[in-house]
């Protein structure tokens, strides 16, 4: 792939994008606690997610398709680079208030909103069918190297001052913006049909519901999906907490700085990445309830040493631990939940369960920022650890959810060969989500399917 090709300069382009992002948010974060404090950085933060709910429900997904892609991501970059120069001009200047970096932290996650959705479209806009699908992996594997590394990068930045480090990520949004803007899509294939993307439903995802859909109350009376869903709240309301506050908190509190907030965010990402990495051990795990006692139990245990960590080193690898068992607990509460004797429940179940997600995260924000304003950060971690324990005490207390067992793997034929069996011993070696889901989209958290190509169910001991 030439970097000069079209593939080459999106690469780079969403590269730059995806590195400019981790270097604003860990100074958007670092400058908010050192201006007002813990309960107000839980807020600015919880406040800069909100956006992604418009996002989740589709409301800002319909620009990706009145615009071009390419350009409403380039609108987006000069978007960011402005909110990152305006911020690195006022903080040189006179310094941010609360009220701006809540701003900035709104239009960013805003911006953030409206261009994501067109993210996934443009390799369909410049790349063949083979293409699409090489470009759709390389922009998995930089997703994974930046999370991994851009922590780390942008805490190092910051030593040189939170203004600096902010006008490098502006520039670097501005290269960004550059390269989106000199992509052309492709001509119209042979049959005369433009390539397309992200239309109806994923692979193995339901369609709209139909009149005999049940509701709500009826999706969720079936058997393991009540407490599933109530494991998925606490879950999230542990979690995001402990990675995207708590992190900060005890950073500062430590006295490790930027750099070791940075540190940490990075190994967030190191656990994340190795649990996509790891799809025997997710399968195994997914629709398993003794498997999402444990992974719960694991996450706790690992959040309980990270708050007393005395030193940075042994904190990053907690949070490594930590972030993988949290990514195999998110793994097994979705693999039940994809269960359900009527396979016509899954839809209504599912918008359920991203509607508790999508609430849960920002409210898991400010109590961790409350209870580190009430008593210390290190309280506030443990409380993200007595979340996940009663998340496992939920699990252990439903029988239906205890005994279930994750889906046997395939011993028979598969049903027809693959169109691409590189492609598809790939995506077997990888478990990662379907052609037309986001790439970047971790692998516990796609709904996908289970390695025999259907949902997760329960064993007949559980039903």
């Amino acid at each position: 792939m030439s970097a000069s090709s079209p593939a080459g300069r999106w690469s780079s382009a969403t590269l730059a994008s995806l590195l400019g992002v981790q270097v604003f948010q860990v100074v958007l974060a670092w400058s908010v606690l050192t201006v007002a404090g813990p309960l107000a950085t839980a807020v600015v933060l919880a406040l800069g997610t909100l956006p992604r709910i418009a996002m989740m429900s589709g409301l800002t997904a319909g620009l990706a398709g009145r615009f071009a892609a390419h350009r409403l991501l380039a609108v987006g970059e000069l978007g960011r680079a402005a909110l990152a120069l305006a911020a690195a001009g006022a903080l040189a200047v006179s310094g941010l208030d609360f009220t701006g970096l809540l701003l900035a932290s709104l239009l960013f996650g805003l911006v953030e909103a409206i261009t994501e959705p067109a993210a996934g479209s443009v390799p369909a806009l410049i790349a063949d069918a083979a293409g699409r699908q090489r470009m759709e992996a390389l922009r998995t594997t930089l997703f994974r190297v930046t999370v991994v590394v851009g922590g780390p990068l942008a805490g190092l930045g910051a030593l040189l001052g939170l203004s600096t480090a902010l006008i490098v990520g502006g520039l670097v949004f501005l290269v960004s913006a550059a390269l989106f803007l000199s992509l052309r899509p492709r001509p119209s294939d042979a049959d005369g049909t433009a390539p397309a993307a992200g239309h109806g439903p994923a692979a193995g995802m339901p369609g709209p519901p139909g009149a005999d859909a049940p509701k709500a109350g009826e999706a969720l009376a079936l058997p393991g999906v009540r407490a599933a869903l109530i494991c998925t709240v606490l879950i999230e309301l542990g979690c995001p907490g402990a990675f995207g506050v708590g992190t900060l908190l005890l950073a500062d509190d430590r006295g490790w700085g930027a750099v070791g907030f940075g540190v940490l965010v990075g190994a967030v990402g190191l656990g994340t990445v190795l649990a996509a990495l790891a799809p025997g051990f997710a399968r195994r795990l997914r629709g398993s309830g003794s498997g999402l006692i444990l992974a719960c139990v694991l996450t706790a245990a690992a959040m309980a040493g990270l708050a007393f960590s005395p030193n940075l080193p042994l904190a990053a690898v907690l949070t490594v631990v930590m972030a993988l068992a949290a990514a195999a607990a998110s793994a097994a509460t979705l693999g039940v939940l994809f269960s359900g004797p009527r396979p016509e429940a899954l839809g209504m179940v599912m918008g359920v369960v991203m509607a508790a997600g999508a609430l849960a995260a920002p409210l898991s924000y400010v109590l961790v920022g409350l209870v580190a304003r009430l008593a210390n950060p290190r309280a506030a971690v443990a409380a993200c650890a007595v979340a996940l324990l009663a998340a496992a005490l939920v699990a252990l207390t439903d029988r239906t959810l205890r005994t279930a067992t994750a889906p046997e793997p395939p011993t028979g034929p598969q049903a027809g060969p693959p169109a691409d069996p590189a492609a598809d011993a790939d995506a077997s070696t990888t478990d990662a989500p379907p052609a037309d889901a986001p790439a970047d989209a971790p692998a516990d958290a796609t709904g996908e399917p289970s390695a025999d190509g259907q949902p997760g169910h329960l064993s007949a001991k559980g039903a």
